[in-house]
């Protein structure tokens, strides 16, 4: 699969993931995980396909996502 194919996919499930992840606990530490594991599949899965998706390109998109949920945690908690 193309890197182009694959970074519209991901960016897409971005979009998902910010919209539909709305509960405080959840989105904090969703966006948690997200960097640790983006952080450390940088690292380890920089050269692994699985299923023709290329595991370090999703690793390095994991990151921002990640910091996007973490820092909008309390986009739809109530004032």
């Amino acid at each position: 699969m193309s890197e182009v194919t694959q970074t519209v996919i991901v960016v897409v499930l971005a979009f998902v993931l910010h919209w539909w992840v709305k509960p405080y606990p959840l989105r904090k530490w969703l966006g948690v995980a997200l960097v640790i594991l983006g952080a450390v599949g940088c690292i380890a899965l920089s050269q692994t396909q699985l299923l023709g998706f290329d595991l370090g390109l999703m690793a390095s998109f994991a990151v921002p996502i990640g910091v996007v949920l973490f820092m909008t945690r309390r986009h739809y908690a109530a004032d």
